[in-house]
């Protein structure tokens, strides 16, 4: 019989809680790491939803997939940003490498597949993905959907952060229960040699409900119990002997404030206005002088901040040859930024040219961790001068959580089989490795694949 695996994705599971105070509430998962191995899984930068899964899927890091988040530049104009989708992710993926092995892949709910496309198996599109839309392959998987999941099936939350807290949480439980419930139903109908499915309602959770003190943890540890106990469902179900890897994207923590960077940029000289927006607003191309505007900056969990260089920006001020200049003062005064009780922030600036294999597409000329990582970044520019560059709320809804850099890795065996080293902590694993360590599992050869970071995984190869 042929080797199996099982990926099982739980978008934004925090390791401080899944390995610290909550393991003794979450049984399956539990037993996994004692018969297996376990620890903190890497993240690619940015740890962000896209495109941590498909660095994952397909590993390959954002710079040779030219996937910088869920908003990218499609061309060195001024324009809006276009939305990510499954369209541009051309790098074969596990199972598309699966498939030209002869192996059969069932792939649930995995950020950036729509729109879907033919693979060796089935594949339900994962987010994001326009509502109502065609979710499936084959097309005429759909109906079967709603049949399994017991009531129409759920891709994402619509609008999550904007519902009450009783009734997110209600509806994140039915988007997980009905998404496991068809995770049954295709294992069933296809038995596939490669399985994925990434749950994307621990982040919505999370972010909405993220608090240090009651009821927001409590709220959130209940639903890592309902995530425990469908795990253990599904698990049930697996030939004894599949390879079962339960993996997160990013963790989580806190989210301090926000720091309003294009602000920041005004301060400094960087970025000019025309003039002032009447209120608040996302900065927009024709409120900006771009003669006199050397760097401006996209928000989000990070920033992302463009030079305006000669040459390839249609008003283009800074010489090529001032680049890498330019850089460095912006990187040092950022990292030198105090925060608003006079210590450092701690902000991380990273350069793409300096952290990718490649830069394809248009990248960022820097991103920005405000705070490491604890602030969101604001792309807002506002009224008044001088108004500061920190802000209480999220610019784009309200938000209690921010990303955290490393996400969570439990390795085990379905039917109560045991790895060897079973309940040793992984030291320096990365989501870069999953896709070496599941082709090497699976026995499948990838000579041709372009290389990426990852090394495929000696104590379970």
């Amino acid at each position: 019989m042929s080797r199996r695996l099982a990926i099982i994705g739980l978008d934004c599971a925090e390791p401080s809680l899944v390995f610290g105070p909550w393991w003794p509430r979450l049984p399956h998962l539990a037993a996994l790491m004692e018969r297996g191995r376990w620890g903190r899984l890497a993240s690619c930068h940015p740890p962000i939803t896209v495109p941590a899964w498909a660095c994952m899927a397909s590993g390959l890091d954002p710079g040779q997939l030219g996937l910088y988040g869920f908003h990218n530049r499609a061309g060195h104009h001024y324009g809006e940003l276009a939305l990510a989708s499954g369209a541009g992710l051309q790098a074969p993926c596990l199972w598309d490498l699966a498939g030209a092995a002869g192996l059969t892949s069932v792939v649930l709910g995995v950020p950036l597949t729509y729109p879907p496309r033919p693979i060796k198996g089935a594949l339900v599109a994962g987010f994001p993905a326009p509502a109502r839309a065609a979710l499936t392959w084959p097309r005429s998987l759909g109906p079967l959907l709603e049949r399994w999941a017991g009531g129409p099936y759920l891709p994402d939350i619509e609008d999550f952060r904007h519902l009450k807290p009783a009734d997110l949480l209600a509806q994140a439980e039915t988007m997980a229960r009905r998404r496991f419930a068809v995770a049954q139903g295709l294992y069933r109908q296809y038995g596939p040699e490669a399985f994925m499915l990434v749950e994307i309602a621990p982040d919505r959770v999370q972010h909405a409900l993220w608090d240090e003190s009651d009821p927001g943890q409590e709220a959130i540890a209940r639903h890592y119990e309902l995530l425990d106990g469908l795990v253990g469902d599904f698990l049930a179900g697996l030939e004894p002997g599949t390879l079962v890897l339960v993996v997160s994207d990013h963790g989580c923590q806190r989210r301090q404030g926000n720091l309003a960077v294009n602000e920041w940029l005004i301060s400094q000289g960087y970025l000019r206005l025309k003039a002032r927006p009447p209120a608040p607003a996302p900065l927009q191309a024709e409120m900006v002088d771009w003669p006199a505007t050397r760097a401006w900056s996209e928000g989000g969990y990070l920033a992302r901040i463009y030079l305006n260089i000669e040459g390839r920006e249609p008003q283009g001020v800074v010489p090529p040859d001032q680049v890498p200049a330019l850089k460095a003062e912006i990187t040092a005064r950022l990292e030198a930024m105090p925060g608003p009780g006079g210590a450092p922030l701690g902000n991380q600036v990273l350069d793409p040219l300096a952290i990718y294999r490649q830069t394809r597409g248009c990248p960022p000329d820097l991103m920005l961790y405000p705070g490491g990582l604890a602030w969101r970044a604001s792309g807002q520019v506002r009224p008044g001068e001088g108004a500061g560059f920190f802000l209480a709320h999220n610019d784009t809804g309200p938000d209690q959580a921010n990303h955290a850099p490393q996400g969570i890795v439990i390795a085990g065996l379905a039917g109560g089989g045991t790895l060897a080293q079973a309940g040793q902590e992984v030291v320096g694993a990365s989501l870069y490795d999953v896709l070496p360590s599941a082709l090497a599992w699976l026995g499948i050869q990838d000579l041709d694949r372009e290389a990426g970071p990852g090394r495929a995984w000696r104590w379970l190869c």
